[in-house]
């Protein structure tokens, strides 16, 4: 995973590989520097690209990319699922002048569902349709429930 900064998703998503620019730290607290390694669209597609690429080859895993700006186009459209958090009105008219359609994730995930194949473990990545969610809190919510 892409991210700004991988301390803003530490909590609760053990385990995920996650590269980012990360903020500057002496002992535990910010210096409000940044550690930039990730800094134009191109290092995002190469690092997604590489890391896709490195998987093992005997096991089938969906690619997932999470982005809120233009900069993280070329990555949306890579992924199997690619995730538009907020309202970027630029990613979004861009989008839109190359054909990519924005649908919320839950209603068009339901339908990619209700498209499988019982008993196929593969998933078939919907040419030119990026999937949106409002907020961080819409995303958490529909990977790990409402904690309502």
């Amino acid at each position: 995973m892409l991210i700004f900064s991988k301390h803003l998703l530490k909590r609760g998503l053990d385990g995920l590989q996650i590269h980012s620019n990360e903020l500057t730290f002496v002992e535990s607290v910010s210096t409000g520097g940044i550690d930039r390694r990730v800094e134009s669209p191109v290092d995002k597609l190469k690092i997604f690209n590489d890391i896709c690429s490195s998987k093992d080859q005997d096991t089938e895993l969906i690619s997932i990319y999470i982005g809120d700006s233009l900069g993280d186009l070329l990555c949306l459209l890579q992924a199997d699922i690619g995730i538009v958090i907020g309202k970027s009105s630029t990613l979004r008219r861009v989008g839109k002048r190359f054909g990519v359609s924005l649908v919320p994730l839950f209603s068009g995930l339901l339908k990619q569902e209700s498209a499988y194949v019982e008993g196929s473990i593969s998933w078939t990545k919907q040419s030119g349709i990026l999937y949106t969610v409002s907020s961080w809190s819409e995303l958490h919510a529909f990977i790990l429930g409402s904690s309502n």
